[in-house]
């Protein structure tokens, strides 16, 4: 990472995804979880129509490609790439961006999360949606996860994550504007 990026830097869980083939209709397959460094974009409360709210913030991840991981092992190598860096599209938008609802502090914090996640997906939907014969493949798939989750560690450990909130809900006013009879 040569460029000085002045975004603010959190943990987050990122979602480590293959492209799946025709058996699952070429949709992505979801391979893991795991815990990055981010950079924070922008962030953004999304209100429903019942009237509650939840904050939602669009981050960077420097790094996203496991599939470099795992060309690099054919040779007995760990590599996973070049650190990205945020790109600009012609409205002056930064991509790619990952939408997540929770940022963290620390690395032990998201990492409860991130083992809550991959939890999740092997007790549903590998066993319910792709049957108990898979489960082996899909953990050992998650080990290349946990390997990928350290070299991304070592490749970001000069990051420093920001120790003040980014957005804090009662600092929030919501004004209602009501028609007087």
């Amino acid at each position: 990472m040569k460029e000085k990026i002045n975004f603010p830097i959190k943990y987050a869980v990122l979602e480590l995804t293959q492209s799946g083939g025709w058996m699952v209709d070429y949709k992505d397959i979801t391979k893991g979880f795991i815990v990055s460094k981010c950079y924070v974009i922008e962030d953004n409360i999304i209100y429903d129509s019942d009237g509650n709210s939840k904050i939602v913030h669009k981050v960077f991840f420097p790094f996203i490609d496991l599939e470099i991981l795992k060309k690099s092992l054919k040779n007995e190598e760990y590599d996973i790439g070049e650190a990205e860096v945020p790109k600009y599209n012609t409205s002056h938008e930064i991509y790619p961006i990952t939408i997540v609802d929770d940022l963290y502090e620390s690395y032990e914090s998201a990492k409860v999360a991130a083992s809550e996640k991959n939890s999740e997906l092997i007790n549903y939907k590998w066993e319910y949606e792709y049957g108990l014969d898979l489960k082996k493949e899909f953990e050992e798939g998650l080990d290349l996860c946990y390997l990928y989750e350290l070299l991304v560690q070592q490749e970001t450990k000069f990051l420093c994550v920001n120790q003040e909130k980014i957005v804090d809900k009662e600092k929030f006013i919501v004004k209602v504007l009501k028609h007087n009879k």
